[in-house]
């Protein structure tokens, strides 16, 4: 048979490739087992049954010679002969068997460790997927919230946008009463109206600012002009008014 041979103790296992112990209850040992194992009482390592005859435990060659093979049943009745076939062919069939309830108890075994580990991975993949069914809704939320957060600056510039177009034109306003009034008080208080028929520039005065006109085009001095307006009694707006004129 292709069928190897295993020591049946469950911690050892070992393949039997060359000598090994075996029994009358149809057990099979290696041969360290069997000397640490087997004791003065004689039990079975495997089942316990009780081994006190000689010939029940015995060590075989499991790769006998050729002339071994011709002289360990000569001389023996064909039915002795049966007899002996007869029962190692049953001890074959018990080992076979014992080695596939063996193997079958292994895949119990790893079958439940394998549901054990399908339930655990069941268990961790539902808890990820809450996990992430929570992210993705608070993730959600929170770009809702952005969106509304976005909306609201944009409002915000825009409405900043609107205030600083109504400063700039309230501020143009502005600069334009300042210079009216600032203007005003003093052209009415202390200068002659230059559009009034009856406060008319002196001829004496208009004279004073014409002599200041010609050096508009030259090198005009400015300190000079003001000056000589003052000598002459002439404000500057109406010295701008004749020399437009």
């Amino acid at each position: 048979m292709d069928t190897e041979l295993k020591c049946n103790r469950l911690t050892c296992r070992k393949s039997l490739t060359d000598k090994a112990v075996v029994t009358t209850c149809s057990h099979i040992f290696c041969v360290d087992c069997a000397n640490e194992l087997f004791n003065a009482a004689r039990l079975c390592p495997a089942c316990e049954s009780s081994l006190s005859e000689p010939d029940d435990v015995v060590v075989c060659s499991l790769h006998p010679s050729n002339d071994y093979k011709t002289s360990v049943l000569s001389g023996l009745t064909p039915s002795i002969i049966l007899e002996i076939c007869s029962r190692a062919i049953a001890f074959w069939q018990y080992q076979i068997h014992q080695e596939n309830s063996f193997q079958q108890a292994v895949l119990r075994n790893l079958n439940d460790k394998n549901s054990q580990l399908q339930k655990q991975l069941d268990n961790v993949v539902r808890e990820a997927n809450g996990e992430i069914t929570l992210l993705n809704n608070k993730t959600a939320d929170l770009e809702r919230d952005l969106e509304v957060e976005r909306r609201k600056v944009r409002d915000l510039q825009d409405g900043t946008r609107e205030r600083e177009k109504e400063y700039q034109k309230l501020k143009a306003q502005h600069d334009k009463i300042k210079r009216k009034a600032l203007l005003g008080p003093n052209l009415t208080a202390n200068e002659p109206s230059i559009n009034g028929s009856n406060n008319q520039l002196s001829d004496d005065q208009r004279a004073g600012m014409r002599n200041f006109a010609p050096k508009v085009g030259n090198n005009l001095d400015f300190g000079a002009v003001v000056g000589g307006m003052e000598a002459n009694g002439v404000g500057l707006q109406s010295f701008l008014f004749v020399f437009l004129s």
